[in-house]
């Protein structure tokens, strides 16, 4: 007996070819989507100099940023501020690729932070910050203090204080020197009124 079996007709080739294909374009998307993934990673700050942390023994001549790939310089910032908040001056930033720079002035000495801002290779803004110190007594760990104003400002309030303490010292003296008088006169306005009536009573001579 012969066994006979039906080929697939046209319209049923065509399907399958095409759940084949779409099957194939599936995974090639899912590959190419996982290859490039890392692409759409933020850019970072892999290193700097000085590093965060560091105390240095003289005041580095520059300001130095890595980050992972290359920067825009557009919105790229680099700002330096001492332990009163206050800024330091510094250099416009120097983009070179992926590294950022910024000179420093050579007088610094104690304790610093760098603020900075920058623009990664996919467009989106970044920032941080980064401790440090120079000089034997820096720690290399940055806290905000009063500005240099405000510090300024305390002796006067001091001698303001110290001023109206006195003012008001002068001014009990003047009451308790004017109630003095005032009890004199009174004394002797008694003594004159006891004396004339011992004149006026009768049988004195």
């Amino acid at each position: 007996m012969n066994i006979t079996t039906d080929a697939p007709n046209p319209r049923t080739r065509r399907r399958r070819r095409a759940r084949a294909l779409a099957a194939a374009t599936l995974a090639g998307a899912l590959l190419s989507l996982a290859a490039a993934s890392p692409a759409f990673a933020h850019d970072e700050l892999i290193g700097s100099s000085p590093e965060a942390g560091e105390v240095l023994e003289t005041a580095p001549a520059e300001i130095v940023l890595d980050f992972s790939n290359d920067i825009i310089e557009a919105g790229t910032a680099v700002v330096v501020v001492d332990h009163h908040g206050e800024e330091v001056a510094v250099g416009e930033p120097e983009i070179a690729g992926p590294t950022v720079t910024a000179s420093l002035p050579g007088d610094l000495e104690g304790e610093y932070q760098v603020q900075w801002r920058a623009v990664s290779s996919d467009g989106h803004p970044i920032e941080g910050t980064i401790d440090f110190g120079v000089g034997a007594d820096a720690t290399g760990v940055w806290e905000e203090q009063a500005a240099h104003s405000e510090a300024a400002e305390e002796p006067e309030e001091a001698d303001a204080d110290d001023t109206s303490d006195t003012v008001a010292d002068a001014g009990n003296g003047w009451v308790i020197a004017g109630a003095v008088v005032l009890l004199l006169a009174l004394i002797a306005m008694i003594v004159g009124i006891i004396v004339r009536a011992k004149r006026k009573a009768p049988g004195a001579e």
